[in-house]
């Protein structure tokens, strides 16, 4: 009778953990913890269990047109089914990714399931291959679409951006036309100033003079900076010289081109390479370039930011400096801004393979990171 007895006190105490859980789950330091468990799987590729799907409805999804100036954007709307309220999050994502890719939309699907009303706009300038300011005014108006549905929580209305749909998400909760309705930001490898950036990118040097370090920027990268320019270029004859130079490989003799003025300083800042000069040819550029520039920068009105910031960098990133993510939390004040920085994503994937140790430490991070995530947010 002796393993009756043991089995009668085992199954006790599973109840009483289950019961414990149960309960726990209900707290306000339990729910974020939920949802975290859920969450993370999701986001870790190689995790052999998913048990989101296990325990939640699919969202419902439908389209839904976004007024942007005299502009229509089309955008997908993932909602939990519970006819409830909830926090609600904009999707920026990288240039040339598109709203219906498998991996964003999965994510979508997984952030709906665990109580978030999900937005993924379409961002033409994003989608051509290059940024612009047209993207900023496409998530203004994201915003401002989720704070008229009925279905949000006013006060809980943020934004997630993978690598320039990061920094662009700054330079969105900047406007003071919604910097007060943006509650948060996640942004994974995103830059935060144009000048250092660059600086990085097109010497492919990082640090400071005398304690400089080579860094290989990534082909895609450079390729998205010259579809930038070339939107720069005022002359019609010259954005082909530079389409041709820039994205067919078509090289010709340098000093005998013939462009316009504003269009030989673009070329010729583009073009060098030299960490010394870089400065003198940043100071060259015309003023409208210039401009712009700055204008697509989140360091120069980083005073006027109020949401909460979630930095996610990749530490041996190709396509963004990993610098930039950390002067972007050093400008901000601590209780803002929550910062992990890790070596298992590709830029925005995860994706590289470690070892067992290292990857099991590197998912607790990302667990704490995602837990105060939903504690601050949900």
């Amino acid at each position: 009778m002796k393993w009756k007895k043991a089995i009668l006190i085992n199954l006790a105490v599973i109840l009483a953990i289950v019961a414990g859980l149960a309960v726990f789950f209900t707290t306000p330091f339990g729910q974020p913890a939920l949802k975290t468990i859920l969450l993370v799987p999701e986001v870790v590729p190689s995790f052999p269990v998913k048990p989101l799907g296990w325990v939640s409805k699919a969202p419902a999804v439908s389209e839904v047109n976004l007024q942007v100036g005299d502009k229509e954007i089309k955008a997908d709307l993932y909602r939990p089914k519970d006819n409830k309220e909830h926090p609600a999050v904009i999707f920026t994502l990288g240039t040339i990714v598109t709203r219906k890719d498998p991996a964003v939309t999965k994510f979508a699907q997984a952030l709906a399931r665990t109580g978030f009303v999900v937005l993924l706009p379409d961002l033409p300038d994003f989608l051509s291959g290059f940024i612009w300011t047209d993207s900023v005014e496409t998530l203004i108006s994201s915003v401002q679409y989720l704070e008229n549905q009925e279905y949000v929580v006013q006060d809980r209305i943020g934004l997630i951006g993978f690598c320039v749909g990061g920094s662009v998400s700054i330079l969105a909760a900047e406007d003071k036309t919604i910097s007060d309705k943006v509650n948060f930001i996640i942004a994974v490898s995103p830059y935060f100033d144009t000048y250092t950036s660059l600086k990085a990118i097109f010497t492919e040097q990082i640090g400071e003079p005398g304690n400089l370090r080579s860094w290989q920027s990534a082909l895609v990268t450079k390729e998205t900076l010259a579809r930038g320019f070339i939107e720069l270029v005022n002359d019609q004859n010259d954005r082909e010289v530079f389409r041709q130079w820039f994205l067919r490989r078509k090289l010709f003799d340098t000093p005998k081109l013939e462009l316009k003025e504003d269009s030989r300083k673009i070329f010729d800042f583009i073009t060098n390479s030299d960490y010394v000069r870089y400065d003198q040819f940043w100071e060259n550029l015309p003023q409208e370039t210039k401009a712009v520039l700055l204008e697509l920068s989140p360091k120069e009105k980083i005073g006027n930011l109020r949401a909460n910031v979630f930095i996610l960098n990749d530490k041996k990133d190709t396509l963004v400096p990993s610098a930039e993510g950390k002067q972007l939390t050093e400008s901000l004040t601590r209780d803002k801004v929550n910062y992990l920085e890790i070596d298992s994503f590709e830029h925005v994937r995860p994706g590289t393979k470690l070892p067992r140790w290292a990857a099991t430490k590197q998912i607790y991070r990302i667990f704490g990171f995602i837990y105060v995530f939903f504690s601050k947010v949900s």
